[in-house]
């Protein structure tokens, strides 16, 4: 992008409408990137009226370079959608993921190639097999912003929605490797069996490196992240510039000719294992921080890239009227493929419940909602514009051929079948209707309404209201209260009571996670101790939400499935064989962090379900589990005092310290009370604490 006054302002001009559309899209419920293309493709027209042109013509001047798309741009897409991405849920559905990211989006690729190569003759188009392939690498790679978006409008599956942000992330990588070797076959030409097994051996390297190089690079950046998590600022912009040096330092390796590594791979594996790895580590406040920012971040860049993609297709010079019969022909080929390359890998998942499995409907859904968007549109820009091949004869050249066919698929699924996608799941009753999440839901709006209550009648005590006012409130809310204990009777006819106790148990063991956050936030247990707690909470959750609650060992913390974890653990073991074992400080911060964790959520619950006069919880279940995390308390509370007994002149020091972090814990959320009251600000505080407590790194952000 060329940077000029006039481009300047178009470019934040088109960011300042992007809002816009997002806001108008969202009210008339269509996927917003769809609206963007479009707002694109009129604004790209209106700009060359004459009576318009003098106004709004310098939108024209801004041009997204493909160096800004690739080292930009990209980078930003990647890292956002990785670093959200929950990788034991990955491991989860690794089959399916994974069969849909490499092999289906290989035979896509080639049965793209192999079949526009055999069927445009027919229409007196002879184009080489080497751009044909392409394009087929080049829109083999879907699109999951609209998609996931209205998979969480329309309710879909949380399975379903991992599978396919699954697929789409990891796709992303295998089709641009697929494409630079294509691409660089038809740039240096082809020599027979030696270059098909160049081509192998270069797709093997450009993954395996890239894996390789994104955790050596992610490792680095949690080891710096470690060590300044306290400082908000510092620790999120290390984990945004992340994305783009990963991106660039890989090229800048491949620059050499030493060897060819994907940037994506590199990027998308180093996003995962910081995501997965490293944000633990991170505050609250600062994990919050972190997520605004990435989406905003992300939200700019796709505004920008799609909105661009109207602009250009409505300006570029296509020549359609002597290529429209091959867009058609390249649409109904690539969604044709589409559905063969994804039922050819879910058929056996589903037949032999790989996994999981898959269920028909999910197929059809995966088959369908394959959009194509911001990696096809950048993947264009690599084509050289004056790309020759041996065998073209045609008047436009191979760019604005390719350019012409990915612009017509492209739309094609935006405008045909985006809208049609919530249509399908309704009909299709693809819903997340799971018993766990009803009475979840059904809890929080019982609570929610019996809330709203207890403040109706301190109203009606105050004089807020009169009588007639509270009558009239009070009977609307007493009828949807009456609504919310029909469905938990209903909830409860189906599938028994046990429903409910999933329901509690999980919301207690997210209050823990939370108190843990905290614990390790002040100091109050170490990394390991954490890890390990962390990582037996998250088995608890896995156990729960699949109805196995009462199955729980609460001595398990090993995760099978938190993969980075045990490549963390393995690093530090072939260095020190101890490394991973607890020592007798961390045993008894563990025992006692777990004491505190089950006392706060037994408060949290009692407060619950009193605090409205009437309680919110089936009293059998909230028995049931308060009965539980009371011997949870108990047994933890009696290992630390053995621990004690046994190791006192080893453990009072370090009980003094952990009595010291408490204490200024106690103290800070004194302060955190007074700022959120406005009776403070943080400067004051900052100050304060530096003066008089010795303390320079709490600041009111720490005290959420």
């Amino acid at each position: 992008m060329i940077l000029s006054i006039t481009s300047a302002l178009s470019l934040f001009l088109l960011i300042a409408l992007s809002t816009g559309i997002y806001f108008a899209a969202k009210k008339i419920k269509i996927p917003y990137t769809v609206a963007l293309v479009a707002v694109g493709c009129i604004l790209a027209l209106l700009v060359d009226l004459p009576f318009i042109n003098p106004i709004l013509g310098f939108l024209k001047d801004m041009v997204l370079t493909p160096e800004w798309l690739f080292y930009i741009f990209l980078p930003v897409l990647i890292f956002e959608t990785a670093y959200n991405f929950n990788i034991r849920r990955m491991v989860e559905n690794a089959w399916s993921i994974s069969l849909l990211a490499f092999v289906s989006c290989f035979l896509s690729t080639m049965m793209i190639g192999f079949g526009l190569y055999y069927i445009l003759p027919l229409v007196g188009l002879n184009v080489p097999l080497i751009i044909t392939l392409l394009f087929g690498a080049l829109i083999s790679p879907t699109d999951p912003v609209a998609v996931i978006a209205l998979f969480k409008e329309y309710n879909a599956p949380k399975r379903l929605s991992m599978i396919f942000e699954g697929e789409s992330l990891i796709n992303d990588g295998a089709a641009v490797a697929i494409f630079m070797i294509i691409l660089s076959i038809a740039l240096h030409g082809y020599h027979g069996v030696e270059t098909i097994a160049e081509g192998v051996f270069d797709f093997i390297m450009m993954v395996g490196l890239g894996v390789v190089l994104g955790l050596a690079i992610a490792a680095l950046f949690s080891k710096v992240v470690r060590y300044t998590r306290k400082h908000e600022i510092v620790s999120i912009t290390l984990l945004l510039v992340s994305a783009h040096i990963t991106f660039i330092f890989t090229e800048l390796i491949n620059e050499s000719g030493i060897v060819h590594i994907s940037p994506l791979i590199s990027t998308t594996i180093a996003a995962l294992f910081l995501g997965n790895y490293t944000r633990n580590i991170m505050p609250p406040s600062s994990e919050h921080y972190m997520h605004n920012v990435l989406e905003h971040t992300a939200f700019i860049v796709n505004s920008l890239v799609f909105m661009m993609a109207g602009l250009l297709f409505a300006s570029s010079d296509i020549h359609l009227n002597m290529l429209w019969l091959p867009i058609l022909i390249a649409v109904g080929v690539v969604a044709t493929v589409r559905a063969i390359s994804v039922y050819a890998v879910t058929t056996p998942i589903r037949i032999f419940k790989i996994g999981g499995g898959i269920e028909p409907a999910w197929e059809r859904l995966l088959a369908w909602a394959s959009l194509r968007g911001a990696i096809s549109i950048i993947v264009i820009f690599l084509i050289p514009k004056d790309l020759t091949v041996p065998g073209w004869s045609f008047d436009f050249t191979p760019h604005e051929f390719l350019t012409a066919l990915t612009v017509g698929c492209i739309l094609t699924t935006l405008f045909i079948k985006a809208p049609t996608i919530g249509y399908l799941m309704n009909k299709w009753n693809v819903k997340d209707e799971s018993p766990l999440k009803l009475a979840h839901e059904v809890d929080l709006a019982v609570y929610y309404l019996l809330n709203e209550k207890r403040r109706l009648n301190e109203y009606l005590e105050k004089g807020y209201i009169d009588e007639g006012q509270f009558e009239e409130m009070l009977a609307k809310v007493n009828d949807s209260l009456q609504q919310a204990f029909e469905s938990r009777d209903a909830l409860v006819k189906a599938n028994g009571m046990g429903v409910f106790e999933q329901s509690l148990h999980l919301s207690m063991i997210h209050s823990e996670m939370h108190e843990l956050k905290r614990l390790y936030n002040k100091e109050e247990v170490s990394e390991s101790t954490y890890r390990r707690l962390i990582s037996k909470l998250q088995l608890q959750q896995e156990k729960v939400e699949q109805g196995e609650h009462n199955t729980i060992d609460p001595r398990v913390y090993i995760d099978p499935k938190d993969v980075f974890e045990h490549m963390a653990n393995f690093c530090r073991g072939l260095f020190n064989r101890d490394a991973n074992e607890l020592t007798i400080p961390q045993r008894y911060e563990y025992y006692r962090a777990q004491t505190i964790m089950a006392r706060k959520s037994l408060n949290a619950i009692k407060h619950i379900q009193t605090c409205n006069n009437q309680p919110l919880y089936l009293d059998e279940i909230f028995e049931r589990v308060r009965k539980r995390y009371k011997t949870y308390q108990t047994n933890s509370t009696r290992k630390a005092e053995v621990l004690l007994e046994e190791n006192r002149e080893l453990l009072m020091p370090h009980i003094k310290y952990l009595a010291d972090r408490s204490l200024a814990s106690s103290g800070e959320r004194a302060m955190h009370y007074l700022s959120s009251h406005g009776l403070v600000n943080r400067h004051t505080v900052h100050d304060m604490l530096t003066r008089y407590c010795g303390s320079q790194d709490t600041t009111i952000t720490d005290m959420h």
